[in-house]
């Protein structure tokens, strides 16, 4: 079982227990991951998100289980999955921009370098300086990029 799926079941499990409770909370952390529990956490803010929750046992055995904004669990799951993959690839093409930058500033640090401040101004830097510089960038692009 892969984390999203375990997430959505951990999710279902306690959105069960939460309707049979009467209360339930979800929040957010500062890493996005999504929290349901029937009671308020203390060290954040929550929405109170009782009142979204539809009867899990029906009388009607043949309608769809669906959610409080009508959509079914495994739409729910599909939007995770590709909200996941956007943020992934959102951090793969700006690690890319940072990479392609980093490979053309260690490229100017390698040649004859002359570097200019925001005002048109020569600053000069001492061959040791450069040479830091120079190293800290490959670091970077040694441990950050392909």
């Amino acid at each position: 079982m892969n984390t999203a799926q375990w997430g959505m079941a951990c999710a279902s499990l306690l959105l069960a227990m939460g309707a049979a409770a009467g209360e339930l909370y979800r929040w957010v952390d500062e890493d996005g991951r999504v929290y349901f529990s029937d009671q308020p956490p203390v060290e954040t803010q929550a929405q109170d998100i009782s009142d979204k929750l539809e009867p899990i046992n029906s009388i009607d055995g043949t309608r769809t289980q669906r959610s409080a904004e009508g959509r079914r669990p495994h739409d729910i799951e599909r939007e995770y999955t590709q909200r996941r993959q956007q943020q992934q690839q959102a951090r793969q093409r700006a690690l890319k921009r940072f990479c392609q930058q980093a490979r053309q500033r260690l490229n100017a640090l390698n040649g004859r370098v002359a570097f200019i401040d925001e005002n048109g101004r020569e600053v000069r830097y001492s061959e040791r300086e450069r040479q830091q510089m120079a190293q800290k960038l490959s670091h970077e692009i040694t441990h950050r990029c392909d």
